[in-house]
């Protein structure tokens, strides 16, 4: 309840500032349990996400947020959960875990923080270990924007990806492509986002 009358109330907030388009929203699938991803190159990516496409995200979200009273409780109220970025937090994958079995949605951006240039080595491959552990498909989505004030942001939802087609391959290659995959997919437009963000309006 809390989440969605806090996406409503920001939506209001939003919607003078950024002319949102969403492209392919018919990829997103009926069934909740699955892995949703997306390039991270501002702290605004998460409202996007969440503010303008009908799914409910669990996100993480790095530690150090949590230190902070006033946003652990509400980040804790929007069903955020921390994570440790300087290693593999084992509680945290776990629970990433437990939430796709659930039938719950995981928001991950799988670069881990936001990044100033595209490239495939900002990639963290614990989206591949989530998606294997979980048996769950990824849904890639990318935000294009240059994030100014009153520009136009593109969020594009791309095909899911299905965890199956990586049935028999062991499992640390496994992940190699499976990360390889969401890279290609969440920068399909990286020609438009290297532009944008040296500074031209994508009107």
């Amino acid at each position: 309840m809390f989440y969605r009358v806090v996406v409503a109330i920001l939506r209001v907030l939003f919607f003078p500032f950024y002319r949102v388009r969403v492209h392919g929203i018919e990829n997103i699938p009926e069934n909740a349990n699955i892995i949703a991803c997306a390039n991270h190159w501002s702290e605004l990516d998460p409202f996007f996400l969440a503010l303008y496409l009908p799914i409910k995200f669990n996100f993480m979200a790095k530690k150090e947020l949590f230190e902070i009273p006033v946003i652990r409780n509400i980040l804790k109220a929007a069903d955020v959960f921390p994570v440790d970025r300087q290693g593999n937090d084992l509680k945290a994958l776990r629970h990433a875990i437990g939430l796709i079995k659930d039938g719950k949605t995981l928001g991950i951006f799988p670069e881990g923080t936001r990044v100033k240039k595209i490239s495939r080595e900002y990639m963290h491959e614990g989206v591949g270990f989530i998606a294997l552990k979980a048996n769950a498909d990824i849904l890639p989505i990318e935000i294009v924007t240059n994030y100014k004030l009153f520009s136009r942001v593109d969020i594009y939802v791309k095909n899911l990806i299905p965890v199956e087609k990586y049935a028999g391959v062991k499992n640390k290659e496994a992940m190699k492509m499976i990360c390889d995959e969401v890279f290609k997919d969440i920068y399909e437009h990286r020609n438009i986002l290297e532009r944008d963000k040296n500074g031209n309006n994508n009107c």
